[in-house]
């Protein structure tokens, strides 16, 4: 079982991350409500930290019901890509519910950065689900649930320093 306790020490980073932006909303609300855009960055980070623990999570589970070998990689990462593609669709599907002038624009660093992070964790899945062109393995389903966490921080810490700069004195002259 050793093999598998990156998974649950992932899990565990995955639920304290989603502590920490508890903590940040907590804060945060002191201020008022929150912007359409803040909603969806919170709303991406309270997502991608929860399914990371799943994704952590389900290996460890398959094992202990005697999954084990390629066999448990090709049905987590699966699984876990299956899982991905419905919750970025879910995700998409909300915020093109909102009116145009709130949306985040389609350039941006924090798009740019969980596009790519997102795609690349479920083409990585995808390729350990089908066994091609590698034989599948843990690694490459941990590299692509870090890539999730990995979102997760990326709105988080763009998020943390808006309000940070936003609320900072001007320094310098004016």
């Amino acid at each position: 079982m050793t093999e598998l306790s990156p998974f649950e020490t992932t899990a565990e980073i995955s639920i304290a991350f989603a502590g920490f932006i508890s903590i940040f909303l907590v804060l945060a609300a002191r201020d008022g409500r929150f912007s359409q855009r803040d909603t969806i960055s919170i709303r991406t980070i309270v997502v991608a930290s929860l399914a990371s623990v799943f994704y952590a999570v389900l290996p460890v589970v398959l094992h202990s019901l005697g999954i084990d070998g390629q066999t448990l990689w090709r049905i987590s990462s699966g699984v876990v890509a299956l899982a991905s593609a419905a919750t970025w669709a879910s995700m998409v599907y909300h915020v093109r519910a909102l009116p145009a002038e709130v949306r985040p624009p389609l350039i941006g660093f924090i798009q740019i950065t969980s596009n790519v992070l997102g795609a690349v964790s479920f083409l990585s899945l995808m390729a350990n689900a089908l066994a091609w062109p590698w034989a599948p393995s843990g690694g490459v389903h941990l590299m692509a649930v870090w890539m999730v966490i990995g979102i997760a921080a990326t709105h988080f810490v763009v998020l943390i320093f808006q309000r940070v700069l936003a609320d900072s004195p001007t320094v310098g002259p004016t």
